[in-house]
């Protein structure tokens, strides 16, 4: 998969066609994306809770949240992929969204936007990073509107847990830590933290933690060059060895075969 400049929109088919392993397995990214499904349904796996979704639903994930999603039913839509300089400088939710346009003028408003800064992205022209800035800022705005006639989500110990976990994991699954040492940050027990991944989900802490690693790996392998060896270091692997297996376990593949027909596809 290419690394492609930020901001960027895509269809929701380009898209998943470049997702780099599956989109059902839980990963994070260091860039917020916004997705806007128009048809179709799914259910998205957001900080350790899973809802479901129809068309006219979008739903805003911030830097580094934990999140994994399933698509069916023909879907279509766009996704927005932002650089964090455009997204701090646009006063972005900074909480992760699922927000429903009821309205067909709310729909046409956020198709539009989303329209016109890809058509600003398409094209290289006078004054593009001031109109690129403007109607980033728009979508900004767009999504602050919609969120105002979107309710509040309740929320529990459990799902406080919960969203802790997901977030210690998105930006510390490099640190080679197990589901003990990360139950004791969040001063609970292992056995507390996978019954409520397993209640929430239906999959144990542990399983959460691996996707999170192999689908870094999978990024790391087809958009850089880097040694295979020095990706398993730095994912807290204790040999490459270890992280082969592991990596097999999950896709079926060698960390090396998994480059060389990602590039080739």
């Amino acid at each position: 998969m290419p690394l492609k400049r930020l901001p960027r929109v895509d269809t929701l088919a380009t898209y998943q066609r470049e997702e780099s392993w599956r989109t059902d397995m839980a990963r994070a990214f260091d860039h917020p994306v916004l997705f806007w499904l128009t048809r179709g349904q799914g259910r998205f796996m957001i900080n350790c809770r899973l809802r479901g979704i129809g068309p006219n639903t979008a739903i805003w994930l911030p830097r580094d949240t934990l999140f994994s999603y399933t698509l069916f039913a023909k879907p279509e839509g766009l996704v927005v992929s932002l650089d964090n300089d455009t997204n701090d400088e646009a006063g972005f939710p900074r909480e992760p969204a699922m927000i429903k346009a009821q309205t067909v003028p709310d729909q046409i408003e956020l198709t539009g936007t989303i329209d016109a800064l890809n058509r600003e992205l398409s094209t290289l022209r006078t004054g593009q990073r001031r109109a690129v800035k403007a109607h980033t800022l728009l979508l900004s705005v767009t999504l602050d509107r919609l969120l105002t006639k979107t309710p509040a989500e309740d929320s529990d110990q459990s799902a406080d847990v919960l969203r802790k976990f997901s977030r210690v994991i998105s930006i510390g699954h490099r640190s080679g830590k197990s589901i003990g040492e990360f139950a004791a940050d969040l001063k609970v027990t292992p056995t507390h933290l996978t019954r409520l991944t397993r209640e929430a989900l239906g999959k144990p802490a542990s399983t959460l933690v691996q996707e999170r690693v192999i689908h870094a790996a999978c990024e790391a392998l087809l958009t850089t060059d880097r040694p295979v060896g020095d990706i398993a270091s730095d994912l807290g692997f204790r040999s490459p060895t270890y992280f082969t297996r592991a990596f097999q376990a999950q896709t079926g593949q060698s960390p090396s075969d998994f480059r060389k027909l990602g590039r080739v596809g």
